[in-house]
């Protein structure tokens, strides 16, 4: 009888622990449904679409104009005056020794062994003039023979001009007296100076002498001016 009772006892225990979980766990369920219908979800906006930025259009540059042509014109060789392609200079002088006039004339030579060029300057630096005319003062009269070696300097070099310098020898080939015979010479320091021709005018100060025989002569200071003629 009394294992019976306990056993019931027991059964009773038994069931009011079952109820009484379910009436917890229902408890939990309805709490749960409760929380849950009060959460309020907001809503999502669509996402708006990246708006467009306008690019300005490409500026096309027009393409840069052609140069204008260019022809090569080869031009005929000046032949000069007469056609004879001979490199000449007229030109007058004035010694103021015993004021002194003359009148030359000469044939120029290039320099055929390039002198200019070995001592660095152009390569026709470098001329020879070979000539004659009348030189006449109150004192003398000679027709005289001029063999002159000349050398063109650097452009520029002198203040801004083109000097050169000229060093040569005077030999009287006739003069007063009716002699033949005597020998001088004259240097020179000039520029070239445009006066509008073709060719640059020599313009040059320096010192002369001539000699008329053994007995006559004149020496000083001379102003000579030449002008370039191609025949």
């Amino acid at each position: 009888m009394r294992k019976i009772i306990a056993l019931i006892l027991m059964m009773g225990l038994f069931l009011s622990a079952v109820c009484f979980c379910f009436d917890k766990a229902a408890a939990q369920t309805k709490v749960i449904k409760k929380t849950v219908k009060k959460v309020v979800t907001p809503e999502i906006a669509p996402a708006e679409p990246p708006k467009a930025v306008p690019t300005p259009e490409a500026v096309v540059e027009p393409p840069p104009p052609l140069p204008p042509p260019t022809f090569e014109v080869e031009l005929p060789e000046d032949k000069g005056v007469f056609g004879w392609g001979l490199n000449t200079d007229l030109g007058g002088k004035l010694l103021f020794g015993s004021l002194a006039l003359g009148v030359r004339g000469d044939i120029i030579f290039d320099d055929p062994l390039i002198l200019g060029e070995k001592i660095g300057l152009a390569e026709d630096a470098v001329e020879y003039k070979l000539g004659s005319g009348l030189v006449f003062s109150d004192k003398f009269k000679s027709i005289p023979l001029y063999a002159d070696a000349l050398i063109y300097l650097k452009e520029g070099s002198l203040f801004g001009l083109d000097p050169f310098a000229s060093v040569g020898l005077i030999l009287n080939l006739y003069g007063t007296g009716r002699v033949s015979g005597g020998l001088g010479g004259q240097i020179n320091l000039g520029f070239l100076a445009d006066f509008g021709f073709e060719s640059r005018t020599q313009v040059a100060l320096g010192y002369g002498t001539y000699k008329i025989g053994s007995d006559l002569s004149d020496s000083g200071i001379q102003f000579s001016i030449a002008q370039p003629l191609k025949l």
